[in-house]
């Protein structure tokens, strides 16, 4: 009787425990639809000399103002090249120096870049000017974005931190 109640006990847990652990059944993810393939346009091939190929997108005001405020920073002697992005009265500055500069020179050339920019546009109140090539790169990315046509507001996050870790050169104005 005896090993009746052990084996039944030990046939009842053996049971439990299988049927508890068992696998259950779920059903098949349903396969994504198909991507719509949709013709890319064609640029027109001029066949007349004279026909204007048309661009690709107008260019924003806000694009037109960096650019305007890049060629003023590029127009400051011993400048290479300038990346703007502005963001209301505010400009973030990636500026490359020619090669061989000193440092000391170096701050001289961004001082005369904050002053260039602020007789380019007397709305600007803040200036920060970085050369360090990896916050460079990143406003590039940036200002690529916008002239793509990206809101400025999709870049918050990384504007936020490219200005924590730039310094802004001047104090905005009262």
């Amino acid at each position: 009787m005896k090993r009746t109640l052990i084996a039944s006990t030990l046939v009842l847990c053996l049971i439990f425990a299988l049927s508890s652990c068992s696998i259950s059944k779920k059903p098949a993810p349903k396969p994504a639809p198909p991507a719509k393939m949709t013709p890319t346009p064609q640029t027109p091939t001029p066949t007349d000399p004279t026909t204007p190929i048309p661009d690709r997108k107008p260019a924003t005001p806000a694009h037109t103002q960096a650019s305007k405020l890049a060629q003023a920073a590029e127009d400051v002697e011993g400048v290479k090249a300038a990346t703007v992005v502005i963001t209301g009265s505010t400009v973030l500055v990636g500026l490359e120096t020619e090669p061989g500069i000193e440092d000391e020179k170096t701050e001289d050339i961004k001082k005369r870049v904050i002053e260039a920019i602020k007789k380019a546009d007397n709305s600007i109140k803040t200036v920060s000017i970085t050369t360090d090539p990896n916050l460079i790169t990143r406003l590039k990315k940036i200002a690529k974005g916008i002239k793509e046509g990206k809101p400025i507001s999709s870049f918050t996050d990384e504007l936020a931190e490219i200005t924590r870790r730039m310094t802004p050169k001047t104090k905005t104005n009262k």
